[in-house]
């Protein structure tokens, strides 16, 4: 099939045609695919979670508004299929709020990492050390650029939980990366 424009294939895989749905699958798995990485964390589990997204995206493509909202659509039903792993294959824990006040005075959400001593692999190969809680709550932040709010939503939990677990997650990678490339750039 010669390239079509996004609109084209919408519509295409919106009348079931099976060409333009693998033309999409084509396009779109590889992003999706890094996504599923990320929240679980093996290959199995990630390719689970691909094929169950495409399902949900060739069964809901008449949501889509345009071809420019397409890719943000598609990666959203994949955290959101994500999650729902998650949820299914055990208790996504969250430890308990210590003392919101010190996390909010830490400063942690304003930590940045040194690009030039911890490359974007690495980092994420330390992301899937962090406990399930810690790396849902910072991929949903700081991956996909999601507020506390909306993480509350999407994890059911309170605004405060997701800023703790933020918070901890950080101070986790911290170590991590402290562990594995020595003192942390500042």
């Amino acid at each position: 099939m010669q390239q079509l424009n996004g609109n084209e294939l919408i519509r295409l895989c919106k009348s079931k045609d099976r060409v333009a749905q693998k033309a999409l699958y084509d396009r779109y798995s590889p992003m999706a695919y890094g996504v599923c990485l990320r929240y679980v964390s093996n290959q199995f589990d990630a390719n689970d979670c691909l094929q169950k997204s495409f399902l949900k995206i060739y069964s809901h493509l008449n949501q889509v508004k345009s071809e420019e909202s397409l890719p943000g659509w598609i990666k959203t039903l994949t955290i959101r299929t994500c999650l729902d792993h998650i949820r299914s294959t055990s208790k996504l824990k969250f430890d308990p709020i210590e003392n919101q006040k010190d996390i909010a005075e830490s400063g942690a959400d304003d930590y940045e990492l040194n690009n030039s001593q911890v490359g974007y692999k690495d980092l994420l190969k330390l992301v899937d050390l962090l406990p399930k809680g810690y790396r849902t709550v910072f991929n949903l932040a700081i991956f996909d650029e999601m507020s506390h709010e909306e993480i509350a939503i999407e994890c059911d939990i309170s605004v405060g939980t997701s800023r703790s677990q933020l918070h901890k997650a950080r101070k986790h990678l911290q170590s991590l990366i402290t562990i594995h490339y020595g003192k942390l750039p500042i």
